[in-house]
């Protein structure tokens, strides 16, 4: 394991679980004084069932959303201290984009991800995001579990 990682990349896809592991994310990266890679992975297998045209505009509204939780990601890790964001959207596979592609094209040496988020029907049939990461990534990978509401996260050392 690394002493101080310098490159760390976090998904973000909406779920209460992303939000905290993102913040989780954002401590680890101040603390390291580390650049922060905050992706936001649109399926691109999700639609594949409806028509072309109706899957496209899915998937460009999916995009939209995304993007926008990418800026106020970046907007918040940069008020919190972090300072290098490095915001990514893209329209692709989530568990290899976040495993394989984006790691290998960012440099990344930790990856954070949550036990659970979205896509609850989608890993009873092909497994969860955070399982595949775990298992493909060739990078060190963190897996947060989602805390209760009582308990906040850690941002300053002792």
């Amino acid at each position: 394991m690394a002493d101080n990682y310098q490159r760390i990349l976090v998904g973000l896809d909406g779920s209460t679980i992303a939000q905290q592991v993102f913040e989780e994310a954002v401590a680890v990266a101040k603390r390291n004084r580390a650049a922060l890679f905050i992706a936001s992975i649109v399926p691109d297998n999700e639609y594949a069932s409806v028509a072309v045209g109706a899957s496209m505009q899915m998937i460009d509204a999916e995009t939209a959303e995304a993007e926008k939780r990418v800026h106020e990601a970046t907007r918040y890790a940069e008020e919190h201290g972090v300072t290098k964001v490095v915001p990514i959207v893209r329209v692709a596979d989530p568990r290899r984009a976040l495993a394989e592609t984006l790691p290998v094209d960012y440099h990344i040496d930790l990856i954070m991800l949550g036990i659970t988020g979205k896509g609850v029907i989608q890993r009873l049939l092909v497994g969860s995001v955070a399982q595949y990461v775990s298992r493909h990534a060739t990078t060190n990978v963190m897996l947060v579990k989602q805390r209760t509401l009582q308990e906040p996260v850690a941002t300053e050392e002792k």
